[in-house]
């Protein structure tokens, strides 16, 4: 019998997307995933103006490219 494959080495389909992102009820940020916990629903972005990273949910994020 075959081992399954392992592929926590994978990239999840939000790595390296840019998305616009909400920070508050009323702010939003421009930025590109640079990680993604499909388990937990967490996404890292940075910052496309300052460099700045921003972690929150993966629910909080637009893509937009």
């Amino acid at each position: 019998m075959s081992e399954p494959a392992d592929n926590t080495h994978e990239r999840s389909p939000l790595t390296r997307r840019r998305v616009i992102y909400q920070t508050d009820v009323e702010s939003y940020g421009e930025g590109v995933v640079t990680a993604h916990d499909e388990v937990t629903g967490t996404v890292i972005v940075m910052d496309v103006d300052d460099g700045s990273f921003w972690r929150g949910s993966e629910s909080h994020i637009e893509i937009i490219v």
